[in-house]
């Protein structure tokens, strides 16, 4: 059994705080959380207040957290060393799959610091396409980690080298459970008011209202969870995911090829 704590990456959203939980009060184990400061986030200051309020809650629930949640790791988006073969692995993925522009820097973190074993809250969505397939399609299949629990990776004799690069440092343990089985299990736990507490909107409108129209935003509507999304920015969510959003997408991807391209010639 691995005796170091379990390294993984904690933002408060629901998908990493729900893994946090479980590793924490389920399996037991000592947790390292990390975070990456991307200052250019609206969300960031809100993020950072958000796991403060459940490492106390957590705090006053369970007082052995207070040991086992160890004080998060932060480190500067800005401060990463750049890695000219990832960000081109993930130039290559975003055109064609629309991974997020996220994973890039966050590989090249582990890389430079080399982490090689660390835990993301990613989880099987309702409609697995994209970025999504791509994953799912790179992946081992389920064995028992050295801490006991089970997960899945992508090793370097994956289909895909580029994912191997963009994902391989990560141990994926929540991508066979979906958002409502979290959601089961955080009830048969006791874990709401924990859960209750999570944030996950990148450009909050106004103070702690999600403004349904980033990404996580989007994705917390498709898969059940528009009810914590104020009533009047889902309404302007569905208008803006019929019109503006796919072109915004699609924008995106066809400036990535053209820049790949470019780096070709």
């Amino acid at each position: 059994m691995h005796g170091g704590p379990v390294e993984i990456f904690w933002t408060g959203g629901w998908d990493s705080t729900f893994l946090l939980l479980r590793l924490l009060l389920v399996d037991g184990l000592t947790v390292q959380p990390l975070y990456l400061l991307d200052r250019t986030r609206a969300s960031t200051q809100t993020e950072i207040d958000t796991m403060d309020r459940i490492r106390d809650a957590l705090a006053h629930a369970h007082p052995g957290t207070r040991t086992s949640l160890l004080p998060t790791i932060m480190a500067e988006v800005a401060d990463i060393a750049p890695d000219a073969q990832i960000q081109a692995a993930g130039d290559r993925m975003s055109a064609q799959h629309g991974v997020g522009n996220q994973y890039p820097w966050m590989a090249r973190y582990c890389k430079q610091h080399g982490k090689d074993d660390v835990e993301i809250g990613a989880e099987r969505a309702r409609h697995v396409h994209g970025a999504g397939l791509v994953l799912f399609d790179n992946l081992s299949e389920p064995f028992p980690c050295s801490r006991g629990y089970m997960t899945r990776r992508i090793f370097s004799d994956a289909p895909s080298h580029d994912a191997w690069l963009i994902y391989g440092a990560y141990s994926f343990s929540l991508i066979d459970t979906t958002r409502q089985q979290m959601v089961d299990e955080a009830k048969r736990n006791g874990w709401g008011a924990f859960m209750g507490l999570t944030w996950f909107c990148h450009s909050p409108a106004g103070e702690r209202r999600p403004c349904g129209l980033c990404n996580p935003c989007i994705n917390a509507i498709q898969e059940g969870f528009g009810w914590r999304i104020p009533r009047s920015r889902r309404l302007l969510s569905a208008v803006y995911q019929k019109t503006l959003w796919p072109l915004r997408k699609t924008a995106r991807k066809l400036v990535l090829r053209r820049r790949l391209a470019a780096a070709e010639t």
